[in-house]
């Protein structure tokens, strides 16, 4: 009878452990998914502080051309874009985020990836810069969406800051690129830059 007492006793010694230890875990648990969340907030709050683009997220625009739609979701302007010297030296640039969906059956080819920019403050870029911009040209087959980013770098450093509008053209058409006699749609857009 002793030992049965005994054996209870020892049961409800080790269950109490058991449940002191499954504790201590919840505890460590918490701890660490918190300390986790916190890391998390840090890292995004130190990617802001290492942007260097001004974002303008109400600068958007779309279109739909017979079932290419084309969209403008934001422009990102900046006076301290890494160089595309190589030697580490910034520019000014201006950015835009595209995406392009074909709607239809058919094949359409545009070349927004190869789209002039005037700006406000006097400039005209005849091509953007196309090792730091995606590629979103070209045919273009059914059901297909494209999207990416587009960066011009300006002749005119420092003066990114003080552009109040853009103004980009380019041309699309239906069918295969070598179909230079099908429908076409000449772009020419204006955006002004607002938050």
């Amino acid at each position: 009878m002793i030992k049965r007492i005994l054996s209870i006793f020892l049961v409800g010694i080790l269950s109490i452990g058991l449940v002191a230890c499954g504790g201590e875990n919840k505890k460590e648990e918490t701890k660490t998914e918190n300390t986790k969340q916190e890391t998390k907030q840090e890292e995004k709050q130190d990617e802001k502080k290492d942007d260097v683009w001004t974002y303008f997220e109400n600068s958007k625009w779309e279109d739909d051309y017979e079932g290419l739609k084309t969209e403008i979701e934001k422009v990102v302007v900046t006076d301290k874009a890494i160089g595309s010297d190589g030697k580490g030296n910034t520019s000014s640039a201006v950015g835009i985020k595209m995406k392009v969906t074909n709607t239809t059956k058919e094949k359409f080819t545009t070349y927004p990836d190869q789209a002039v920019l005037v700006t406000s403050t006097g400039e005209q870029i005849q091509t953007p810069n196309l090792w730091a911009s995606d590629h979103l040209g070209g045919e273009i087959d059914e059901g297909v969406t494209k999207e990416g980013d587009i960066i011009w770098y300006l002749k005119k450093d420092g003066t990114a800051k003080d552009i109040e509008w853009i103004k980009l053209s380019w041309r699309s058409h239906k069918g295969a690129d070598d179909k230079f006699d099908s429908k076409a749609k000449e772009y020419e857009i204006k955006l002004q830059l607002e938050n």
